[in-house]
């Protein structure tokens, strides 16, 4: 058996030194990796003692899911069991992963979870999170007070307490300003009495300490349940989420009001009395405003970079949404019918559309951009097909100075790309090595998707090679990658996620292939294409 020495500083089996060497502190094997500290420097052994990756850090820890947290001048970041960086960030800190997803904090002292592509959760960000156990974390917002979360990153309950923990099967020990007690998976109290001290249940069983210093125990069939079932944690979480929908249209129209705007800039606000009353209140609720009525950190998030998204969000999507049952029924989109004119059409006669829309694609392209790290580019020329302010091409550029850029799409948007005018349902002429389509073939039906690739492919030789950026739905459904958006999609554009058997029935009908493909587990991958 192997264990760590009484002082740290080497690894025993069965009794005896593993070697001869002695750490300043070693820690665990895991995966028959241990992680090491001298005086200066902290680095990677095997059972041998040898030394892995050829790397050193300040700081190493143990490997948790196949994944180790690191330190070394840059920042925190994790490295996987091969010595290599599994994301290109770094962190003020980092923790270990659980369940896929770990914890870090930002420069600004921000908390949030990221996945193991290094991409975040959520947007949100928080005073604290912890680790995720059975899909559901603790975090604490910049007010103090605790909620759960589940692995999207949404809201469990919107319940808030001064203190809490984990679930332990099915309840956790919450607290508030009158003491200690547990509570369901739908944030409500199993009973009215609080306690000094609080244990989660254990079979039935809970150890509490009231408040004249006695130890009692809670017998879990002697609380009074609430008619806590799983049947209703279901249908409150179901309602809850029906509802949710009013929330983002509430602030919808806090924002088109630029109430946040009049509040940053101490700007009375030009509304109603009741008006006011009514929006102070929800924001101190959500904790977008304090108690003294300035902004939050999400506050101001929302205001600085949140905005645009939800400006477009809830606006012409959720509307067109409204009529998802026509749009269902006859399988295309409603949007024309709505508006008079497809989307694209709309949007060349509407300049606040063009800005909106242009800031919403520019915020999304951050799901993706990092990922052109990935692929290859010499003294090549690059044309991204509909790629809207060329916020891709200007990605690529970064870390391509001698590639040429030439940019295709309906609109011109003055960007530092060579720009050509056209619409891609039409033939079109461009000499380019290299071909881009980021996010566009969701847009569009089989039919109609096919009609692009065509055109993209005649103007390909053998040699060329075409980068298509977009969501591969795995074939075996396992969370929701796609699925929702999809019904988006649908009923604004006609077109809809695609598998990677849908991408290849398409590609075979356009005179393509897939060669390779880069990134297939996440949420944006790339497909290498030729003719």
């Amino acid at each position: 058996m192997l264990n760590i020495s009484f002082n740290e500083t080497h690894h025993i089996e069965n009794g005896q030194p593993l070697y001869e060497t002695r750490y300043k502190r070693v820690m665990s094997f895991h995966d028959n990796i241990a992680p090491v500290e001298t005086e200066n420097e902290s680095f990677f052994i095997n059972r041998d003692n040898q030394k892995l990756f050829n790397r050193t850090f300040k700081k190493a820890y143990g490997f948790y899911e196949g994944v180790s947290a690191v330190y070394d001048a840059q920042g925190w970041f994790h490295i996987d069991s091969n010595g290599m960086d599994i994301y290109a960030q770094r962190y003020q800190w980092v923790g270990n992963f659980q369940e896929a997803l770990c914890v870090v904090r930002d420069s600004e002292n921000n908390y949030f979870h990221i996945n193991k592509n290094g991409s975040r959760l959520y947007n949100d960000n928080y005073s604290y999170t912890g680790d995720f156990k059975y899909g559901i974390a603790v975090v604490i917002n910049e007010e103090g007070k605790a909620t759960h979360i589940g692995n999207n990153g949404s809201l469990l309950h919107l319940k808030y307490f001064d203190e809490l923990d984990l679930f332990h099967k099915g309840y956790a020990v919450a607290k508030d300003a009158k003491g200690y007690f547990h509570i369901n998976k739908n944030g409500d109290e199993l009973y009215k009495d609080r306690y000094q001290k609080l244990e989660p249940f254990y079979n039935g069983v809970a150890l509490a300490t009231n408040f004249s210093g006695q130890k009692v125990i809670i017998e879990e069939t002697e609380v009074n349940p609430l008619a806590i079932t799983q049947e209703r944690v279901d249908k409150e979480k179901i309602l809850n989420e029906s509802f949710g929908y009013f929330k983002y249209q509430i602030l919808f129209s806090i924002l088109k009001l630029d109430v946040l705007k009049c509040i940053q800039d101490d700007k009375s606000i030009d509304l109603p009395e009741i008006s006011v009353k009514l929006i102070i209140r929800w924001l101190k609720v959500e904790g977008i405003i304090d108690i003294e009525s300035c902004l939050t950190k999400k506050g101001k998030l929302i205001e600085s970079e949140l905005k645009p998204l939800i400006l477009y969000w809830q606006d012409l999507p959720f509307k067109v949404s409204s009529r998802l049952v026509e749009s269902l029924h006859k399988g295309d989109e409603v949007f024309s019918d709505m508006y008079g004119k497809p989307f694209f059409e709309y949007l060349q006669d509407n300049t606040f559309i063009q800005n909106i829309t242009s800031a919403v694609h520019e915020y999304y392209t951050t799901d993706y951009k990092e990922l052109v790290n990935l692929l290859e580019f010499g003294e090549d020329t690059i044309c991204d097909i509909g790629g809207g302010n060329g916020a891709l091409l200007t990605a690529i550029k970064k870390y391509n100075k001698n590639t040429t850029t030439i940019l295709l799409d309906k609109f011109n948007q003055n960007t530092e790309h060579k720009f050509y005018k056209i619409d891609f349902f039409k033939p079109f002429s461009v000499h380019s090595d290299i071909f881009l389509l980021s996010r566009i073939l969701h847009d569009w039906n089989d039919e109609n998707a096919i009609i692009i690739l065509k055109n993209v492919a005649n103007n390909m030789s053998n040699d060329s090679i075409l980068y298509i950026f977009d969501t591969i739905i795995p074939e075996q459904i396992l969370n929701d990658k796609g699925h929702t958006l999809s019904f988006h999609l649908l009923s604004f554009l006609g077109g809809y996620e695609r598998t990677f058997a849908d991408f290849e029935r398409i590609l075979e009908k356009s005179n393509l292939k897939i060669i390779n493909v880069y990134a297939e587990d996440n949420l944006i991958s790339i497909l290498k294409v030729k003719k």
